[in-house]
């Protein structure tokens, strides 16, 4: 697997866009599908989790309500997003994504997504990216990644991308490039175990 280690390096070398760009195309990296994960040009603001709070929505836990599943006034896109959220068993994940909106570390993924989406200057990251970061800095590749690997490692992923100018002007792009290696590390390291 050290050949992904030379990723960095034309990473950190990179004078240009296109040059990291380019990095997909020479490692056979999948660029993300924009139908899945398009760019969120929204941000969520502290007053509008506030007004959440006082409409009731969200509980002082920073949960949603109960109440949403029997509420019939909701609208259909927020039955549908309340729907889907249930069936993956993802009701009471989005405290850490408000946790994060108030700029209130949990540690965790969703906590960092929280972040991003009251401030496009911070970063998207995920176990994927993490898991890239983890094998740039030690040479070990995590399967399953923990809050202890985020914990560790998610502000010497920022530092990283903040102390270079052409990677913090392209912080979606260098996700999007270490979200893909993540994935390509961890099923090339399930098949070599197996």
């Amino acid at each position: 697997m050290d050949k992904y280690l030379n990723l960095f390096a034309d990473i950190n070398e990179a004078k240009t866009e296109n040059e990291l760009s380019g990095i997909f195309k020479k490692y056979k990296l999948n660029r993300k599908n924009k139908e899945r994960y398009p760019d969120i040009e929204f941000d969520i603001s502290i007053d509008e989790i506030n007004d959440l709070k006082k409409t009731g929505i969200i509980t002082e836990n920073n949960i949603f309500d109960l109440y949403l599943s029997k509420n019939k006034q909701l609208t259909s896109l927020e039955k549908l997003l309340y729907s889907m959220l249930w069936k993956q068993g993802d009701l009471k994940k989005e405290k850490h994504i408000i946790l994060g909106i108030y700029n209130i570390d949990t540690g965790t993924v969703f906590n960092q997504f929280g972040k991003y989406l009251r401030d496009k200057n911070n970063l998207i990251i995920d176990q994927h990216v993490i898991r890239s970061f983890i094998y740039f800095t030690i040479n070990e590749i995590e399967i399953d990644i923990k809050a202890e690997h985020f914990t560790r490692f998610s502000d010497l992923y920022v530092n990283w991308i903040k102390s270079n100018a052409l990677l913090n002007s392209n912080k979606n792009l260098i996700d999007e490039l270490l979200f893909s290696l993540g994935q390509k590390l961890k099923k090339e390291e399930k098949k070599r175990k197996e």
